[in-house]
């Protein structure tokens, strides 16, 4: 008897867990809206530009020409994105978890651009920005950093 009030109770705490985890937190929320709205899609192109203005963007350009540069980097950048994505997307997602309140990041993540909150989305686009470039500052770094040591290894095997 002892056993099976146990299994109930064990099994009732479970079910009680299970319902709070069905309520989804604002940062969940967020990770949706990212999501569902790809708002991490410019992360490749934001990349390429800040990859433009190095010295060693510039290097290769100097040795391959300006196109094949830029086709060799973007290849690179698009070839480490599955490594850096999901770094991007969670920091962004912790910008707007942080610019917006609960009820509209809610709104926002199940009714999209249909939200009555979707016009502050484009409002807060510069809290958003600022949040980014102090925190996921570093993420567009590694990539540059990675895809132009990629791209400037392959041009000196060229070399070879």
């Amino acid at each position: 008897m002892k056993r099976i009030s146990s299994v109930v109770a064990f099994t009732t705490l479970i079910a009680f867990s299970s319902l709070g985890l069905a309520d989804a937190s604002p940062l969940d929320d967020a990770r949706t809206l990212v999501t569902q709205a790809h708002l991490g899609k410019k992360l490749a192109s934001l990349a390429l530009l800040a990859a433009k203005g190095t010295a060693t963007y510039a290097a290769i350009a100097a040795k391959v020409g300006n196109a094949s540069a830029n086709s060799a980097v973007s290849d690179e950048i698009n070839a480490l994105l599955p490594k850096y994505q999901p770094k991007w997307d969670e920091s962004l997602a912790r910008a707007y978890e942080r610019s917006f309140s609960e009820e509209e990041l809610a709104s926002l993540a199940s009714e999209g651009r249909r939200s009555k909150y979707a016009p502050k989305v484009k409002e807060r686009q510069a809290e958003v920005g600022g949040y980014m470039q102090k925190n996921a500052g570093p993420i567009l770094v590694a990539l540059v950093s990675e895809a132009l040591k990629e791209t400037l290894s392959q041009t000196a095997r060229t070399d070879s």
